[in-house]
């Protein structure tokens, strides 16, 4: 009995045991980095399910587990790590780098993969969810404050404006400063990355001089910006759909400020049908503004000013937007991507509308040694907008003016007789634009063993252009004695047509020659041909007014026709040398043949050098737990650029604008413009160094310092100098310009805390570059590359590029302002520097804060030190409107710091304003809209500008809810862009710096600055 119950005892315990073992119990330890500190955000999960958690801040954790449960610790960049829990309720672990994942693979020139390291010049990459974090429909706009030295300016107004984008300033005075756009290893246009759904990018990688493009040649010479859209999910097995909707509202962000004091009137008085303020100060009487009705009759408003009283003619513009893509599987599997966004805009402009429909399909599969990827991108815009210069016939309005009284739409009911309404002009004057944009292209690599392997692809752009302009005729029957207003009908169709064909065809070579030395090469060859055919044909006084085709028009019509055509072919070769995984070589060298050159000079060769050294790695002492990475590199690079050549300035012969009246045909007239029959490329000499450091690494670098410096010269520089006139042409294209050029960038990273709950990182970047001129011709010193009325944009011999140039008030050798006896201030006889156009530097910055579920994000960026002319700001002080045309109340006053010509003494006597016959405000309106608004000097405005460019606000949903929802993925958000802008006093918000373009002149012809407000949605299952 005894044994029996011993027995029993023995399997009761033994039961009791094994049950204990199976029970769960807590788990603890700490995890370590591989300086063997504190590691927090590492994930600690139980293989096999979905339970699991995360170290904290001490590198700490805890959870339940079983004996013989296996816990799997992952962390970006590190081994994962299988433990098996024994019975120990401790376990502690170091963490390992894992090269494999540490090798990010970067996109370089012509689709080269390489790994950061490796790369021996400057570049920036900006990932998909920086550049998406504002919801920006327009991939070029989101960029802006996002890469030092990297500047996007506005050149055109509209519903789709034009854009700049330019890197490290202007370095060529006529060839092309705009960087180059390379979508999916293709190079393609600004205008196309536009059209982009900035959802479907994956990554930009900037190149930020010609050093980081030489094997772009002279395409790159300014900078590249490569675009890698995406691939399709990393799961084959599974299809991902994601939808992104958002509403964005978009309003007025500022008006010019203009002066509250003297209101509707001409000369001193008031006048019922002007559009000048030089009227009698404000007195609250009613008075009659406008022409009269049928019956004689006026209408009556207080004689008082309006704040913003244009403001109730814009509208408060609504887009909205509808994304979707399906991915699915990954390259060895086959992929796909799809991807589909709709747009609909209704702009700021009553009856202005945007319709955009973007498709996008990609795919791709490994077979066997080859691989196979087709893109196929159709991007469908439609517009309709008024077309005419709007916004000028807005500044021509008095400040005592309610102009929504006159909406009217008549011309014959408008508070000024010497402009158009601009109600009217919405009604009668419009144009239609419709874009369509095909992108085709594959790839197909092959692999020949695991060393050699080959890639060539082509693509097909094919953009088409359809514009029409439709203008109605107004009668005058007012019959006022000012002269007559009538406009005449105009119908205009304008259409163009480009094909871009770009190939490339590269052979790799990737060995290990030793074990301490790689060895990396490309060969390749690439070529393009560019077609662009243009129509235009027009015509005044429609025959049945309202019907717009070319068969209405009675007027003699106006045509134009123009086909170009330019190819390039090129080889290049690529070497790079590693060794140890610390030093690295680059070598490569181009050859170009470009059709626009002269055939002895269509073939030019540019080689480039460059080395990469990483201390750290190669002196093991060197890293720290302060410094744990550092990286230095320069390189050297010699490039053409063909750009400021066209294939039609080649001929000496083009097609009048005009038929010969009643036959049909079409004049050939001889071009004003000839071409040096020996011209050849311009060319850059550039060398750039950088210093990529990396401190105090805890789960990823804390701090990041990123430098880069560049010098570069431009010689040969193609510019026009003027020809005797025996020859019949005006001017000649040679190769003589010379400028100089520099730049400094510098970027701090950092992310002072990083937990499991809470996140803040940021960068802060500062830019600045300048490019000297150091000779022009050899028969000037100067050369006026743009221009707004009497002001313009020169290349001076010893000064920055580009200069401000405009006429000037005429100063003695004190810098007093020299008057006439009658107080009129003098003008220069000689055009004078007035401002430069590039910021002395700029400041870009972006936070990012995240707690739990909500991400919070700023970007913005400081510029300073440059000017423009501000046509506007001539505007309204031709009419009246500009603070400075009521100094002194108008009354006449001391010219400050005047002296009379040939007196030789500062003026304390001489009026100005006051000299003539008129009553005093009539003197201050003569002497407003004469001598005052010829002087460009009075319209340079500083260009200094801060601006608050991205808020936003995203909330993830849980993983709880979004399960609960079958969704992989569930957020909303909120954001904000252009939110605020601080512009200095000098500048009364008459324009947006930006809007300057790169020349520093800002016309009047441009809409006035928006801010937006964006809500969306974006879920995926």
């Amino acid at each position: 009995m005894k044994t029996k119950l011993n027995g029993i005892l023995l399997i009761f315990t033994l039961l009791v045991f094994q049950f204990s073992n199976a029970q769960e119990r807590i788990i603890t330890g700490i995890v370590n980095d591989v300086n063997n500190l504190p590691l927090p955000g590492v994930n600690v999960l139980i293989k096999g399910t979905t339970t699991g958690t995360q170290t904290d801040f001490d590198g700490k954790y805890s959870l339940s587990a079983k004996s013989g449960d296996v816990l799997v610790f992952s962390y970006v960049g590190l081994k994962t790590q299988e433990i098996i829990v024994a019975e120990s309720n401790t376990i502690n672990i170091s963490m390992e780098e894992d090269s494999e994942s540490l090798d990010e693979i970067i996109i370089t020139a012509v689709g080269i993969k390489r790994k950061p390291d490796e790369i021996t010049t400057a570049n920036q990459v900006v990932k998909s969810e920086e550049l998406n974090q504002a919801n920006n429909p327009d991939a070029v706009q989101a960029l802006a404050g996002k890469v030092s030295g990297l500047q996007i300016n506005t050149t055109s107004a509209g519903l789709a404006p034009n854009t700049q984008i330019t890197l490290r300033g202007n370095r060529s005075i006529s060839g092309n400063n705009n960087a180059l756009i390379v979508i999916d290893n293709v190079v393609s246009t600004a205008q196309t990355l536009s059209s982009l759904d900035p959802n479907t990018i994956e990554s930009l990688n900037v190149l930020k001089g010609p050093n980081g493009a030489a094997l772009y040649g002279e395409q790159g010479a300014a900078g590249v910006i490569i675009v890698t859209t995406k691939k399709g999910s990393k799961n084959a097995s599974k299809f991902n759909i994601n939808i992104i909707s958002s509403a964005t509202f978009e309003e007025i962000a500022f008006l010019p400020e203009t002066q509250n004091r003297f209101g509707q009137g001409w000369g001193g008085n008031i006048e019922t049908v002007d559009q000048g303020s030089w009227g009698v100060p404000y007195n609250g009487i009613d008075i009659p503004i406008g022409t009269p009705d049928a019956n004689g009759n006026f209408r009556y408003f207080p004689y008082m000013h309006i704040e913003d009283n244009i403001l109730p003619f814009f509208n408060t513009g609504v887009n909205l937007q509808n994304a979707i893509s399906i991915s699915a599987g990954d390259v060895d599997n086959g992929y796909l991507n799809f991807s589909y966004l709709n747009q609909d805009l209704d702009g700021i402009i009553p009856d202005s509308k945007l319709t955009k429909n973007n498709f996008s399909l990609t795919t791709g599969k490994k077979l066997g040694k080859f691989s196979v990827q087709g893109i196929a991108r159709y991007t469908s815009q439609k517009t309709e907008d008024v077309n005419a210069n709007m916004y000028r016939q807005l500044m021509n309005t008095p400040g005592n003016v309610p102009i929504e009284a006159f909406s009217s739409g008549d011309n014959n009911d408008h508070w000024t007789i010497y402009e158009t309404s601009p109600y009217w002009t919405l009604r009668n004057n419009r144009g239609f634009g419709n874009r369509n944009i095909f992108d085709l292209s594959a790839e197909l690599s092959y692999e020949f063993n695991d060393h050699i392997s080959s890639v060539l692809r082509s693509s097909v752009r094919t953009t088409t252009n359809e514009t029409e302009i439709r203008r109605n005729a107004f009668e005058d029957n007012l019959n006022f004695v000012f002269g007559d207003r009538s406009i005449r009908s105009f119908y205009q169709v304008d259409n163009d047509r480009e094909q871009f064909i770009y190939t490339d065809f590269l052979v790799n070579f990737d060995y290990n020659l030793t074990e301490d030395i790689t060895f990396k090469s490309n060969i390749g060859f690439n070529a393009t041909d560019r077609k662009y055919n243009r129509e235009f044909i027009g015509g005044f006084d429609l025959a049945v007014p309202g019907l717009f085709q070319l068969s209405n028009i009675t007027s003699i019509p106006e045509f134009d026709e123009s086909n170009i055509r330019q190819r390039t072919s090129a080889i290049f070769g690529q070497v790079d040398l590693g060794y140890k995984d610390y030093l690295f070589l680059n070598i490569t060298g181009r050859n170009d043949w470009n059709s626009v050159l002269p055939k002895q000079n269509r073939s030019f060769f540019y080689p480039s050098l460059g080395v990469s050294f990483i201390p750290t790695r190669a002196f093991e002492n060197l890293k720290s737990d302060i410094l744990y990475k550092a990286k230095l590199s320069a390189s050297y690079v010699k490039t053409g650029n063909a750009t400021a050549l066209g294939p039609q300035q080649l001929s000496t012969v083009g097609v009048n604008d005009t038929f010969f009246p009643g036959t049909g045909l079409v004049p050939i007239v001889a071009q004003t413009t000839l071409v040096d029959q020996n011209i050849k490329p311009e060319f850059i000499n550039s060398f750039e160094a950088n210093a990529n450091l990396e401190f105090l690494n805890r789960q990823g670098p804390r701090l990041t310092l990123d430098i880069s410096a560049s010098l570069s010269k431009n010689t040969d520089q193609i510019l026009a100098i003027s020809s005797s006139s025996p020859t019949g042409f005006f001017n000649t294209l040679i190769n003589v310009g010379e400028t100089r050029s520099k730049s400094l960038e510098i970027d701090l990273g950092f992310t002072p805390l990083k937990t499991e709950d809470f996140e803040f990182n940021g960068r802060i970047g500062f830019s600045t570059f300048r490019t000297t001129v150091e000779k022009v011709t050899d028969q000037s010193d100067r050369v006026q590359v743009a221009n707004l009325g009497t002001a313009g944009a020169f290349a001076i011999e010893g000064q920055e590029f580009p200069q401000i140039l405009g006429t000037a008030y005429q100063r003695d050798e004190q810098g007093r302002v020299v008057i006439d006896a009658n107080g009129n201030p003098l003008i220069d006889s000689e055009l004078k520097i007035l401002g430069q156009a590039t910021p002395d530097y700029i400041l870009n910055f972006g936070f990012n804060f995240r707690y739990k579920g909500f991400r919070l994000a700023a970007v913005g960026d400081y510029r300073t030190g440059h000017q423009f002319f501000s046509g506007i700001k001539r505007q309204l002080s031709g009419q009246g409107r500009t603070f400075d045309t009521t100094f002194n109340d108008r009354q006449p006053f001391v010219f400050p710091n005047s002296t009379v010509e040939g007196s030789g003494v500062t003026n304390t006597t001489v009026l100005t304003a006051g000299g003539g016959n008129l009553q005093p405000l009539g003197e201050a309106y003569a002497y407003y809209t004469g001598d005052h608004n010829n002087i460009d000097e009075n319209f340079i405005v500083d260009a200094t500008a801060f601006k608050l460019r991205e808020v936003s606000l995203t909330y993830d949903f849980s993983t709880k809810i979004v399960e609960s929802l079958n969704l992989s993925r569930l957020s909303v958000g909120v954001s904000g862009r252009n939110l605020l802008t601080i512009l200095p006093k000098s500048n009364l918000d008459y324009n947006d710096p930006e809007f300057a373009g790169r020349f520093g002149l800002a016309t009047y012809g441009i809409t006035p600055p928006t801010r937006y407000y964006t809500f969306n949605v974006n879920l995926s299952f």
